[in-house]
């Protein structure tokens, strides 16, 4: 995932540019691009401040809505991969079984189960 540049350097970059440098030497000097420096300049202009932007990706509606009923699948079909869950539970992929098994609590661990006699 790609992160934004550091409130810090952001500011510094302004307070060059505010203070008369060019953009082109202040790109050199940051290892900034130009047009980076432009929409910096542009977003404090326009709202005075230079803060990254905060994105959240759009909430996932679920598919299986009936999580009792899905608890009971996944208790029956425990031995099956999130693949083959999807495929027999039917209208959902193995994202919407893996978010949903998260919501119940179940793990991707594998529980090794030893007999006594060993």
């Amino acid at each position: 995932m790609v992160h934004p540049y550091s409130q810090d350097l952001r500011q510094r970059a302004l307070n060059l540019i505010n203070n008369g440098m060019s953009i082109n030497r202040v790109s050199r000097i940051l290892k900034i691009s130009r047009p980076t420096l432009h929409k910096w300049q542009k977003l404090y202009l326009t709202t005075g401040s230079c803060t990254p932007k905060i994105t959240v990706p759009p909430p996932q509606p679920s598919t299986i809505k009936d999580m009792e009923e899905f608890k009971k699948f996944v208790e029956t079909n425990c031995d099956k991969t999130q693949k083959e869950m999807a495929a027999k539970w039917g209208n959902c992929s193995r994202f919407a079984i893996s978010r949903n098994l998260k919501k119940l609590g179940f793990t991707r661990e594998k529980k090794l189960w030893i007999s006594r006699n060993k």
